[in-house]
């Protein structure tokens, strides 16, 4: 005899059945919801314009630090002239920054990618105008330290044959073929 206050026992297990009956009352939106958002954005893919990013790093050759340093010292009180008359030369980068942002570059740029009809302009110099606003030239250090990187790598792996030799010369005489390719292979490094 049951009173009716008493709650009955719930049945918490979910049986395959109801997730089954779930899935089938909801199958048109679990297949044709992931198509039309994958559509949506294919179609957005080609609304959006295209844009490319070239990355170049230049590292200035050390002699034009001294020799700008050297052409400094010979004009003496010169050369704050030529610092105020704009040939201030402090960082080499900025040289070559302004390189690629010459009318030359801008023009062998407009020429091989016939940027006078992609940016549909009648003149070269509506054209350079406009690779003007859509280019972006920074000069970083970011050369210079990819440089220190591989001169660091390559004196921990010279180090690392080095201390594989001295280990090996431990235990094994010199014409043992290993030791010797160990030994040329630090010679080629």
């Amino acid at each position: 005899m049951t009173d009716e206050t008493t709650p009955l026992p719930l049945d918490d297990e979910i049986s395959l059945l109801d997730l089954l009956l779930v899935v089938a009352e909801n199958a048109r939106l679990l297949i044709f919801g992931p198509l039309l958002a994958g559509l949506a954005a294919l179609g957005i893919a080609f609304i959006i314009p295209p844009t490319f990013t070239a990355t170049t790093r230049i590292l200035p050759p050390q002699q034009q630090q001294g020799a700008a340093a050297m052409l400094a010292t010979q004009l003496g009180a010169l050369a704050g002239i030529a610092g105020v008359a704009g040939l201030n030369i402090k960082n080499p980068a900025d040289t070559y920054v302004a390189l690629i942002k010459s009318r030359t570059v801008a023009h062998g740029l407009i020429d091989r990618f016939t940027l006078l009809t992609v940016y549909d302009e009648k003149y070269r110099q509506e054209a350079r105008k406009e690779l003007e606003k859509r280019t972006t030239v920074s000069a970083g250090k970011d050369g210079l330290q990819v440089v220190v990187e591989a001169i660091a790598r390559l004196k921990a792996q010279v180090t690392a044959q080095e201390i594989r030799l001295s280990t090996m010369r431990g235990s094994l005489t010199e014409e043992n073929p290993q030791l010797q390719l160990a030994q040329r292979e630090l010679q080629e490094r």
